[in-house]
């Protein structure tokens, strides 16, 4: 028990050490938008949590159902620039695992899993707002149930609409 205390204290205190970097807001793009939680753990690393609409269905065949997919990336920051008025400017690139349900080219609806990279900038503002703009390809499975049988494929869409810019916005709390 004295030992789960002890833990538990640590957390909290590291937790306080980390109140800036912490960040919620949402990302928006052709081929989808999406909710975002991210987490610094020192000044170099961040993970990103993400809950995403996939739209690029509706789009492309103007028929198409819209999906759902989540994704947990860890970022590294391999440059930053600070300007004179406080502003940060990030640049970053990690990879990640996402799993979802979505359609794709020539194929219904279905689940999808795959690793997902990011590589991106963000600014950091002094008010408290960070905004970002990056890509992220998915190179991952898509699977379909058809006939009785499950048939895993490609998901193309991740590949090909991955790379279409993504502009998000956040509030650091």
């Amino acid at each position: 028990l004295s030992i789960l205390c002890v833990l538990m204290a640590t957390t909290l205190f590291l937790d306080g050490l980390y109140a800036q970097d912490r960040s919620f807001g949402a990302t928006f793009s052709y081929a989808g938008n999406g909710i975002d939680y991210v987490r610094y753990t020192d000044s170099r690393h961040f993970a990103q949590y993400q809950m995403r609409i996939e739209t690029v269905g509706l789009f492309w065949s103007g028929n198409g159902k819209a999906g759902i997919s989540a994704s947990a990336i860890w970022n590294t920051v391999f440059a930053s620039i600070e300007s004179r008025n406080g502003n940060n400017i990030l640049f970053f690139a990690g990879p990640g695992i996402t799993a979802g349900y979505s359609e794709d080219i020539k194929y219904s609806s279905g689940l999808i899993f795959g690793l997902k990279g990011r590589v991106g900038a963000e600014c950091r503002f002094p008010r408290g707002i960070t905004i970002s703009l990056s890509i992220s390809p998915m190179l991952g499975g898509h699977f379909i149930r058809k006939d009785g049988m499950i048939n895993m494929h490609l998901y193309k869409y991740g590949l090909c609409y991955g790379l279409m810019p993504e502009a998000g916005i956040r509030y650091n709390f």
